[in-house]
């Protein structure tokens, strides 16, 4: 097996600090006008079901994405937005992705726990160019923390201080099987057949952890707490964020084609697999365990 490399995803468009800092205030006024209001304040009639019925969308995500949406268009011109919201609503929203410079918008991701009154919980925002990430942003509403990535590496701000360099540990994997790695692993959209195959393997893993938001896992993987993650679906808003968390941490993402055990780059238009590593060099190591 040949690891993936970055030489697909070069040049990477520049992001200013002045773009960076706007979208971070933006995700910090759109927690406070409606999204902690409604924290462990929901009522009955706020809060519906989509694909399942624990697959939940609240005011909160709603009024959260349409105002991001308003004002992250008018960041960079001819830019266009894909939010989860609105491509449930209409799917054709997904077409976008063909555009040249996209944002894609989770106003709330780990809408279950917001809605449980879990605090594991965020919002996202990614810059593409493409359909490739250039940059991320993913805010903590209860801790009003902003994570921040892109090709020069990880950022961090506190409150309303400047962004600062992400420390991160350069301990990586020091693991000697797939098994002792500490991973979230997802698979609920897997087919019947293939789910009962990986269900076998994960089985085995010791350290896996729930956390119900592909957000907060991202911090988790640049900041050395978790070693991989792998998820049996791949969108936009989910996943162009945590891809730019993974490459700027030194990590490497990677898809699986499960029926085929093949593998292939990470591609935010193609609804598959997606394994994300810490360790780069560990990607072929996790992903044969997956498959095999």
């Amino acid at each position: 097996m040949i690891l993936r490399t970055d030489e697909n995803r070069k040049p990477f468009m520049t992001v200013y600090n002045e773009i960076r800092d706007k979208v971070g205030f933006l995700l910090q006024e759109a927690s406070t006008k409606f999204i902690l209001p409604f924290y462990k304040n929901l009522s009955a009639e706020q809060i519906s079901t989509k694909s399942s019925k624990d697959d939940f969308v609240t005011v909160a995500d709603r009024k959260s994405e349409v105002f991001l949406a308003k004002n992250l268009i008018q960041l960079i011109n001819g830019s266009n937005v894909i939010g989860e919201e609105a491509c449930y609503d209409d799917k054709n929203n997904l077409s976008r992705l063909r555009d040249n410079i996209v944002w894609t918008v989770d106003p709330i991701d780990g809408t279950k726990n917001f809605v449980n009154g879990n605090e594991r919980f965020c919002s996202m925002v990614a810059l593409l160019k493409d359909g490739k990430p250039q940059a991320s942003w993913i805010f903590i509403p209860l801790a009003n923390k902003c994570y921040y990535a892109d090709a020069s590496g990880l950022q961090v701000r506190h409150n309303s201080d400047s962004f600062q360099p992400l420390e991160i540990s350069n301990e990586k994997m020091m693991s000697t099987h797939v098994t002792d790695f500490k991973c979230s692993v997802s698979l609920r959209h897997l087919e019947p057949e293939i789910k009962t195959l990986v269900k076998n393997k994960v089985k085995h893993l010791k350290n896996r952890v729930f956390i119900g938001s592909a957000g907060i896992e991202a911090t988790m993987l640049a900041q050395g707490q978790i070693d991989f993650i792998f998820h049996s679906n791949t969108t936009a808003w989910d996943h162009a964020p945590v891809d730019m968390f993974c490459k700027a941490s030194g990590g490497n993402s990677g898809q699986i084609n499960l029926f085929l055990g093949s593998y292939s780059d990470f591609n935010i238009k193609k609804n598959v697999p997606v394994l994300f590593v810490q360790n780069k060099y560990a990607w072929d190591e996790v992903a044969s365990y997956i498959v095999g």
